[in-house]
This record gives structure tokens, sequence and C-alpha cells, in this order.
């Protein structure tokens, strides 16, 4: 699955959740024209990402909301088309200069059994490591680390999936959209039926684990891009 992310930031949020509640028919059917789906989702209130840096020395910038559309094939380009469309239906409530737009390839770790609360986490790889090597540890060896510490019943109430960016169709995405160049190369997704299910919050010393095995591929120097978020409930759901 191919999936396309614009990730939103605003100046006025509560705008930008009306703006997407208001234009959820006409996102709808734009992603639909390529055969694809539509995700939409706003910041969480009393998010716990927007009053800390995830408990280290990382730094956390807010995302204030999610338009997502994804796409059976294993084609990133296949998503450039409808991507100036979208962009143009909420451009009155997004701040492009902080918004980020990454286009690429799912992996599920773990299948989503529900998503009214999705956790969306972008990141960068270390300078040390081209992006072939991020994936590849970050779902051969990062993603096995997490599993090998959850029981079933962990597994069971959190979906898990990576997005591996396609750097270029990303960067070209990134421009039809008129957003600010970044150079995330993945963006975790995280499925909940609330925040409790997260097993970072609930699983004696999985998040010291996680957090420390990140120093091996992700670059924490960098400005992550993330929120707990809101999934809206579509017309098409």
């Amino acid at each position: 699955m191919q999936r396309l992310l614009m990730l939103l930031a605003s100046e006025q949020p509560a705008k930008l959740a009306g703006e997407l509640r208001d234009k959820e028919s006409r996102l709808r059917k734009i992603a639909e024209s390529i055969g694809g789906t539509l995700r939409l989702a706003v910041q969480l209130e009393n998010d716990p990402l927007a009053h800390s840096s995830a408990g280290d020395s990382r730094s956390v910038r807010q995302l204030h909301g999610l338009v997502e559309v994804a796409i059976p094939g294993i084609e990133a380009a296949e998503l450039l088309p409808v991507v100036a469309a979208l962009a143009q239906q909420v451009d009155g409530a997004v701040d492009w200069t902080k918004t980020a737009v990454s286009v690429g390839l799912v992996h599920e770790v773990l299948p989503v059994a529900a998503d009214t609360v999705l956790l969306t986490l972008a990141t960068n790889c270390l300078p040390s490591m081209d992006r072939e090597a991020f994936n590849a540890y970050w779902l051969e060896v990062h993603a096995v680390l997490a599993l090998s510490m959850l029981d079933d019943k962990s597994k069971a109430a959190m979906g898990y999936q990576q997005l591996h960016a396609d750097e270029i169709t990303s960067a070209r995405a990134t421009e039809l959209a008129g957003a600010s160049p970044s150079s995330f190369a993945g963006v975790l997704q995280c499925g909940l039926a609330q925040i409790n299910d997260l097993p970072h919050l609930t699983v004696p010393g999985f998040a010291e684990v996680i957090m420390k095995d990140e120093e091996n591929f992700v670059d924490l120097s960098k400005e992550m891009l993330g929120a707990f978020m809101r999934t809206l409930q579509t017309q098409g759901a």
C-alpha cells in the first residue's frame, strides 16, 4: 500500500478542524478519483506530545491536522496527481511553511483494530545511514524488538504501521502542495482505541528500551513532527 500524508500545521487549529469537516466530501472525491481511501485527523485535545518532548532531549513539533490518502500498489508516484487538489481544499487553514508532506510504502507490523486515536510521528534518519539502511533497521530490528516486549493483549490493542518515505516522490509532492521542504525518512502511525492502549504508557520498561534503540537509526538532533490525533469519522468510512 502506498500512502500520501499531509502533516498539517495551522495557526488556528480549531479553524483547521472545521475546514477538514467542511471539505470532507470534496477531499474524499479527490481520493476516490485515483482509487484511494481518505482518512482525516486533528490533534487530540490535551495531546501529551504538546506538553513534553517525548520524555528526553528530543524535540517534537506539534502536528495539528492530517490528510491521508492510501492506494494499493507499489508506485508512490501514482499519488502525485491529487496532491495539488487536496492542498487547495485546505489552503485557507494551513500554515504551509510548517507543514510537511510524505509519500511512501506502508508496512503493517500490527493490524489496525481501531484508530479512534492515531499517533503520528515523522522522523529523520541518522546522517551516517542511507534510506535503505534506515528502513531495514526500523522494520527488521526495531519493530521486532518492540514486538518481543509485548504480550498478545498489548499487540491486539495497537495497530502499528511504518511509512517508508520515497525521497524523490515526497519532494515532488511537497513542491506540488506548496509545503515546507523536509527530510523525514519515515512516519510512524499507531492506531488506538484510547491513548492508554499505547504500550509506552502501560508496559514496564517498554518506552525506555524503545527510545534507547532509536538512537541506532533516528537522528534525534533533528526536530520530529507529531501528535496524538483524533480521527474524524468520514462519510466513506
